[in-house]
């Protein structure tokens, strides 16, 4: 029986198919318009190929070329698909499946909290609770803090500065202990160190004898909130806080990604 060399054509569409995504992915990651050559490196094919990808992609409107300068960027069908998309993208909904698995690992209440730019303030819109008896009652879709707790400052530490420090500056006393809210001045280090680390940690600031662990979601228009696991001090011993830290902020960087968010 002899065997051809030549790919069968449902191998050779799928082929086509999956570069031609891939083609997309590099358009829709580049910060302007891209050249062949940069799209022929970036995916490791021919010239030739990249050229014959894009044209079939400019063909349906998804790629759009820039006068003489042989550059290519995203086209209006891209642009529409994109926006459809993104209008019917509920961000709770998908972090839902993420706050489970947290929640299942550590077997604690794992909460979403979803920035409100409007109202400087987050909202927890997304939850799921391990077997611990004791659970803490805790608001869901009612705006909340950025200032106080792990989950606030998770998302205040990516504000711009000025917008954080007019939210700091307006800020009222702690709900869990009453005191009053801190300055810029001593604020200021400890935002500089969540973005170092990429988490944020916090004890009996939103409620009493807890203590949270908060690593901060985006989407390509910047933090669009945080995942945060909250427990009572005394069952979240300090030498679990850095593995737990990291372990949420991994799964706000896959979260991230799969909303579009380019992240260093």
């Amino acid at each position: 029986m002899e065997s051809s060399a030549e790919p069968s054509s449902v191998d050779a569409g799928t082929g086509t198919v999956s570069r031609a995504v891939q083609l997309l992915a590099v358009l829709a990651d580049a910060k302007g318009p891209v050249t062949v050559k940069q799209v022929a490196d970036r995916l490791q094919l021919p010239p030739s190929t990249a050229h014959r990808l894009l044209q079939l992609l400019k063909k349906e409107d998804f790629v759009e070329s820039h006068g003489e300068s042989r550059q290519y960027g995203v086209g209006p069908a891209f642009y529409r698909v994109a926006a459809r998309v993104l209008a019917g993208t509920s961000v709770p909904a998908r972090a839902q499946p993420v706050v489970e698995a947290i929640a299942r690992r550590f077997d604690e209440t794992v909460l979403f909290g979803h920035y409100l730019p409007a109202e400087g303030a987050l909202a927890f819109a997304a939850r799921a609770d391990g077997e611990q008896k004791l659970k803490y009652l805790i608001d869901m879709n009612r705006p909340l803090s950025l200032v106080w707790g792990a989950s606030g400052k998770a998302i205040l530490a990516y504000l711009p500065p000025e917008r954080a420090r007019a939210l700091v500056a307006s800020e009222g006393p702690s709900p869990a202990t009453g005191a009053p809210a801190p300055q810029w001045s001593d604020i200021e280090p400890e935002l500089a160190a969540i973005r170092q680390r990429g988490w944020a940690i916090s004890e009996s600031e939103k409620l009493p004898d807890a203590r949270g662990i908060a690593a901060p979601v985006f989407t390509s228009a910047g933090v669009v909130g945080c995942l945060c696991l909250t427990s009572p001090k005394a069952r979240m011993p300090h030498a679990s806080t850095q593995a737990i830290g990291e372990h949420i902020a991994e799964h706000a960087r896959a979260l991230s990604h799969e909303l579009g968010a380019s992240l260093k």
